[in-house]
């Protein structure tokens, strides 16, 4: 079994020792996620105002092993210095708890900004490849495997620069100059590479960083993954497997060098596939492109313009996938404490509109908040040269609406959408909130909830908040509930923007 794939839950004691107000010179804010054995919350730095991402790890989680892998973890992440890699800035250790503070990416996944089965231009997607492999380069060089690069793990901070992060399954595989086989299976379906995937079958850690690479280049190119798993089980790369040069759709629809490249990343036989040494001298990597300089971005202006510009060609809001089967459908109508789901105790940080979203106490704050984006939104486009990347492109407006329909309606309307497109929900009506626990069409676990908040005087502002799972495969639920809410016998009246 992939390590990503267990599922154990965060236990209750240690929700009440998670919530310190301050540690060292931080003083904590809101949560920004919840894993299997951590807490992730908003730390700002009390002296320089400094913005952190800080993991807290209860000491009494009864994972085997867990703190071995916590040391080693650290350990790695904090030898590592690169632009394209999430910053550590320190570790506190308390009589409870472990505190781990990281660099904050402010805009969250790069995959939120990628619009499903559509894809970025392909001058951002040579961008955040050209960072991806920069960083990449940057950890083998160091004898260090990341073992699991995937959308969750792909951040980009408020400049639009990409970040990678979370290395709980980051592991030595050279050393003093001698190399290693590695054993383990682990990864995240579909990202992970085929050898990596299987037990008793030992592998490379530069390999399987390269064959995640590809992935992550094929969905930006593409807006969608190739597979769900890289197995004879998936029929899609059992059929990719038996060619070396797919002419079906959505293969076809890549020409040129960039098929080229692609193709030499995702060869199934791992001493075949082109190594990063390879990449560096491709003609597609090489290709030029103004958006950056030396592989930093040039402009970040322009950078959230067009990805915003992507975004708003992409308004078909048409069901497009049945998600699981209900597994926990139901109401509660008193309020209990929920805990995401998550991959072991490491886990990426989670993206921005968590920061707002995960407090009901911040209410008030959080209406406050979208108001001012709203005026963002309204501005003329003459104005962006005196905007800063964050006011141009944030990611909360890909996921949420707004509605002048009563709460309660809007929760059984929602309630009844996800009924119909087989999304694993529970309503908490007391709350206004629907927390998500399913899978996407790939069969890999998706969760978050949906908060119903205040919009001024007349309006709801409907939140889609995840906190697990693929971005693209989020954004893809979205649209099918909006669309299904759109088209019931009694739609509720909708809108984009305020």
């Amino acid at each position: 079994m992939l390590k990503h794939l267990s599922e154990p839950t965060l236990p209750e004691a240690s929700q009440t020792v998670t919530k310190a107000e301050q540690v060292g010179n931080y003083e904590l804010g809101g949560t920004l996620g919840v894993g299997a054995y951590a807490v992730v919350r908003l730390a700002i730095h009390k002296k320089s105002g400094v913005k952190a991402a800080v993991k807290i790890i209860p000491k009494e989680s009864p994972k085997a092993g867990l703190t071995k892998a916590i040391q080693k973890e650290l350990t790695i992440h904090r030898g590592l210095h690169h632009r394209n890699i999430s910053k550590f800035l320190e570790s506190i250790e308390e009589p409870e708890c472990l505190y781990i503070f990281v660099e904050y990416a402010e805009a969250g996944e790069l995959f939120d900004k990628i619009e499903p089965d559509q894809g970025v231009q392909e001058d951002l997607a040579h961008l955040y490849f050209v960072q991806l492999i920069s960083g990449v380069k940057y950890m083998h060089s160091n004898g260090i495997s990341h073992r699991d690069l995937k959308p969750e793990n792909i951040l980009l901070d408020s400049s639009g620069t990409l970040k990678i992060s979370d290395f709980g399954l980051a592991t030595v595989f050279r050393y003093g100059g001698k190399s290693r086989f590695l054993e383990t299976p682990c990864g995240s379906a579909p990202y992970v590479a085929p050898e990596a995937s299987v037990l008793q079958e030992v592998y490379c850690g530069d390999a399987v960083d390269v064959w995640s690479c590809g992935v992550i280049l094929y969905v930006m190119m593409i807006g969608n993954t190739p597979w769900e798993l890289p197995s004879v089980e998936s029929e899609e790369f059992s059929r990719y497997s038996k060619t070396d040069n797919p002419t079906y759709e959505p293969w076809s629809r890549l020409q040129g060098p960039v098929r080229k490249l692609l193709l030499s990343m995702l060869r199934v036989n791992a001493s075949k596939r082109i190594t990063i040494k390879g990449i560096l001298k491709d003609e597609w990597y090489n290709r030029p492109n103004g958006l950056m300089k030396n592989g930093k971005v040039n402009d970040p202006l322009l950078i959230a313009s067009l990805l915003m510009d992507n975004v708003n060609e992409s308004n078909d809001c048409s069901p497009v996938v049945a998600y699981s089967q209900p597994l926990n459908t139901g109401r509660i109508e008193q309020s209990q404490s929920l805990v995401s789901n998550f991959r072991n105790y490491a886990f990426s940080q989670p993206n921005r509109n968590n920061e707002r979203a995960s407090d009901s106490s911040l209410g008030a704050r959080i209406a406050i908040s979208w108001q001012d984006e709203a005026l963002e939104l309204s501005q003329p486009a003459t104005q962006l040269t005196e905007a800063t990347f964050m006011e141009v492109f944030s990611s909360e407006r890909l996921t949420r609406f707004f509605s002048a329909t009563e709460p309660d309606v809007i929760i059984d309307a929602l309630d009844e959408a996800m009924v119909s497109n087989l999304v694993a929900h529970t309503v908490h009506t007391n709350v206004q909130k629907i927390a998500i626990s399913t899978t996407d069409q790939r069969r890999c676990f998706l969760t978050g909830e949906i908060k119903v908040v205040p919009y001024g005087s007349d309006l709801q502002l409907v939140i889609f908040d995840k906190s697990r799972g693929d971005p693209l495969e989020w954004k893809r639920m979205f649209k099918a509930l909006v669309a299904t809410l759109q088209d019931s016998e009694n739609p509720i009246h909708l809108q984009m923007n305020p």
